[in-house]
């Protein structure tokens, strides 16, 4: 199954983790952690056990391919990204979208999908700007 390779590689390096530490930590193979990080494909043994060893959930772990897919309108699977996330300079579209996540010194990145079946937009906040939402007076918890 496909899993978010890159953000496998981003919590291994902000943990100063090597591969080989990431391996031992999760329970698996050097090689499956190679190739897990090198072809974003695990199995779901491989990736619960990576789940667990970076303190996520294994959803998380869902490429952003799967994470936009289907609609949740129209149930279409013709999702169009507009690349990866995007930097929001000086932060104005980030602070209007995202009040209270886009200030400071790091900006909100957003990133921008668009359902070619309904024309239904959804947009996914960088984890920077999700890191604020605990501690955010402007947003609360909803649906828990």
């Amino acid at each position: 199954m496909n899993v978010n390779s890159e953000l496998i590689i981003k919590l291994r390096k902000e943990r100063s983790w090597s591969q080989e530490e990431l391996a031992i930590a999760a329970g698996l193979n050097l090689r499956t952690v190679q190739r897990v990080e090198k072809c974003g494909s695990a199995s779901l043994q491989s990736k619960k056990a990576l789940a667990a060893a970076l303190d996520i959930n294994t959803q998380d772990l869902n490429s952003e391919e799967i994470r936009m897919k289907p609609c949740p309108v129209c149930g279409s699977n013709e999702i169009y990204q507009y690349g990866k996330y995007f930097p929001n300079p000086g932060g104005a579209m980030g602070e209007t979208l995202l009040p209270g996540l886009a200030g400071g010194f790091f900006a909100a990145e957003i990133c921008p999908c668009v359902c070619h079946g309904c024309g239904y937009v959804r947009i996914f906040a960088s984890e920077e700007a999700r890191k604020k939402l605990n501690a955010s007076k402007h947003w609360k918890l909803v649906g828990a």
